[in-house]
């Protein structure tokens, strides 16, 4: 593991520390609201379910936020080869985003007293917008902090002319994050127009600059984690970036099918959805290209461990389940639907939330000169969240399709009808798939503040013995691995037939066999395939910590490790 030598990296521990707390207090208030689906009538009046969601949501945000700066500062002296420019103003971020997570947390429940703020036109204590309820006071605070870490990034960086693709990604990511917020800074009266800004931001953000940011990170991580080719890491991204923008821009219309807006969008939204998970799929193929590419045993298990669980989960979450409801003619169905947080939970968690544990686990180690660390807890929670959160998917899934039956085609009543009797069963699993995520997430959580106290007290690495045989440990070629992402694909396909066999007329008439049984089959064929193929890819380099590196071939030549002058 490559060794700290730059002394401003260690700007970067505020941020990853502010990143756990933030996850677990986000996992608190997400239990709560599995709860209240159960008992809608839990904490009625103190902690109603809209604020509880609200908190839920915007935490998500912001510890993820935080991953991605503490990610970039850490990173940033290793790719410039010196250290960040203005370290004051580090200091500065971090109590900027200190004081927005106040803000948020604080200000959310105004919004069950009808508190905005309203001054000159805007409302700047509470907004009010779903994913962008932060007021204006907040919004100035958070272009401020975003503008700051875009200068020292590019104040990091070397001159353009020696940039390459991993910096242009960074580059473009953070100036994007930046630019990307002004959108939301202003209010809208009309609410068709308020809607086409606040998408511009919320899926921008995510579609766009985040998987910018996301993919330039994974590609250096692998850079750090495997001595991979930079060259090639950086082809893999310049591609990845060129796809998720001429996909993800025009993509955005699949938000604009129902909220006033003209009708040909659904047309091109549903198109460049379509296309979308292409550069997902190309992200997913080279980190087994360079996880596979020297054959040596993994130094950092549960880092690798959650950079592969954020490659799957955004090609499954992000990639497969965006791709079923975000044509007009699925979406129809499921948007405002239970199958919608199906999809939002695995992209969002598992694409950017593992990333930044990801990130963690490799940084914390070295910043706290803890690189002996015993690595089973980390691996052991790994499971834990990755199940939880399959779990919750399902949940979320066949829950969906039966309210989507029961609430959209035969139109019952929520409270007192069929609709809520009906998804009792997939409202219980919810918490209890909740409650393995959040034992998950206090295993990560203790072992990353830890690791330091017991990194020495413990064996960091298990006994060599024999290869284990068998088919699941045996090494993953590519051909294999390209059959377990077609059958990811073929769950998909099918889970959207099921989307699309609501407009069937038997269905309108009142048959549900049709989408139940393609429901039943694609999304627990869907995640079990998943979890499968994770645990394969993962079996077969463990083996590889039992076994001398079968490679003779030397090692890439990376150039990030010279010291600062």
């Amino acid at each position: 593991m490559i060794q700290i030598e730059y002394r401003t990296q260690r700007l970067s521990l505020p941020f990853f520390m502010l990143m756990l707390v933030l996850f677990l207090f986000q996992v608190g208030f997400g239990l709560l609201i599995a709860a209240q689906h159960v008992d809608p009538l839990l904490l009625s009046g103190i902690l109603n379910f809209n604020i509880l969601r609200a908190e839920h949501t915007n935490l998500g945000i912001l510890w993820i936020l935080s991953g991605f700066i503490g990610t970039i500062l850490f990173v940033g002296p290793l790719l410039s080869r010196r250290e960040l420019a203005a370290p004051w103003l580090v200091h500065i971020l971090f109590y900027a985003l200190v004081v927005v997570t106040l803000w948020n947390v604080a200000t959310q429940a105004l919004a069950a007293q009808g508190i905005a703020g309203w001054w000159m036109g805007q409302p700047w204590l509470q907004e009010g917008l779903e994913y962008l309820e932060a007021g204006r006071a907040a919004d100035v605070v958070i272009l401020i902090g975003f503008a700051i870490l875009c200068y020292i990034v590019l104040r990091t960086f070397p001159p353009l002319r020696a940039w390459n693709e991993i910096h242009w990604g960074l580059g473009l990511g953070v100036a994007a994050l930046t630019f990307v917020w002004i959108f939301g800074m202003f209010f809208v009266e009309r609410l068709d127009l308020q809607e086409y800004f606040r998408w511009y931001v919320v899926h921008y953000w995510v579609e766009g600059v985040w998987e910018v940011i996301h993919i330039s990170l994974v590609g250096f991580l692998l850079v750090l984690m495997f001595k991979a080719d930079v060259k090639a890491v950086g082809y893999a991204v310049f591609w990845g970036v060129t796809m998720v923008w001429l996909s993800g821009l025009i993509g955005n219309a699949h938000h604009y099918f129902w909220v006033g807006t003209p009708e040909f969008w659904q047309f091109w939204g549903s198109l460049f959805s379509a296309l979308e998970p292409l550069p997902l799929v190309f992200c997913f193929w080279h980190i087994y290209l360079d996880a596979h590419q020297d054959r040596k045993p993994l130094e950092n298990a549960p880092a690798f461990y959650f950079i592969l669980g954020s490659v799957v989960l955004e090609q499954v979450g992000a990639g497969i389940l965006g791709f079923t409801m975000t044509f007009a003619l699925t979406n129809v169905w499921s948007h405002g639907t239970w199958v919608t947080p199906s999809h939002a939970h695995l992209a969002l968690f598992g694409t950017f939330g593992m990333l930044g544990i990801a990130a963690a686990y490799y940084a914390l180690p070295i910043l706290r000169k803890a690189t002996g660390f015993d690595q089973r807890l980390g691996k052991l929670a790994f499971w834990l969240v990755f199940t939880g959160m399959l779990g919750i998917a399902f949940g979320f899934a066949i829950g969906g399709t039966i309210q989507v039956f029961q609430y959209r085609t035969l139109g019952l009543d929520w409270f007192g009808g069929d609709v809520f009797p009906a998804m009792q069963f997939y409202k219980a699993l919810i918490p209890l798939f909740g409650l393995v995520f959040t034992v998950g997430a206090g295993l990560l959580v203790f072992d990353l503040l830890t690791l330091s106290l017991r990194a020495h007290r413990t064996p960091t690495a298990e006994p060599m013995r024999p290869t284990p045989q068998g088919r699941w440990s045996s090494t993953l070629h590519g051909f294999e691995a390209g059959l377990w992402l077609m059958g990811m694909w073929i769950f998909g396909a099918i889970i959207t037939l099921g989307l699309l066999s609501f407009n069937l007329p038997t269905v309108q008439a009142g048959d549900p066999t049709l989408p139940y049984l393609l429901a039943g089959l694609g999304y627990p064929g869907l995640l079990l395939i998943t979890l499968l193929f994770v645990w394969r890819f993962l079996r077969s380099l463990g083996a590889r910590q039992r076994t001398p590196a079968q490679s003779t071939a030397p090692t890439p030549q990376v150039p990030v490790t010279s010291p600062a002058a």
